[in-house]
């Protein structure tokens, strides 16, 4: 509970420190991604459970962005997501996910983006689950649609 409340006081000072920055992308504007986990705490072995996942984001404003997606697990049930992110910095975003369906969880993270054309982008981002109270790596691609 104590990792929880942390992450919520940084995301907090966060926000209030950068509310009147803008990300790159605009109101309006659509990022489709997909990823997959390289590393996560809750597995004992390599492989033991691949996930996979697809999302979209809408940008509500510059910097928030409300999403919805589909992961896919291997030797677990695959769930839908629902989420949101905020761009405090232009690289930087902070994450929240629902993870709904069998083994329902929450997750909140952060991650990194670095473009590699305009549109194109590689993501790295690191979610706390926190029924499982796990940490995962996961790296993608997304690609920005105005």
């Amino acid at each position: 509970m104590k990792i929880i409340k942390g992450i919520l006081l940084i995301a907090t000072f966060i926000l209030l420190i950068t509310a009147n920055l803008q990300a790159q992308q605009a109101g309006g504007s659509f990022l489709v991604s997909a990823g997959m986990d390289l590393i996560r705490t809750d597995l004992d072995k390599i492989l033991e459970r691949a996930q996979f996942g697809a999302e979209v984001n809408y940008f509500y404003r510059h910097q928030l962005s409300f999403s919805g997606g589909y992961e896919f697990n291997v030797n677990h049930p695959n769930q839908v997501t629902a989420g949101l992110r905020y761009y405090p910095l232009e690289p930087i975003f902070l994450r929240g996910r629902a993870l709904l369906g069998n083994g329902a969880d929450l997750g909140l993270g952060a991650g990194y983006t670095y473009n590699l054309t305009y549109r194109l982008r590689l993501e790295g981002i690191t979610d706390y689950y926190i029924q499982r109270q796990a940490l995962g790596l996961r790296v993608g691609l997304a690609f920005l649609i105005n």
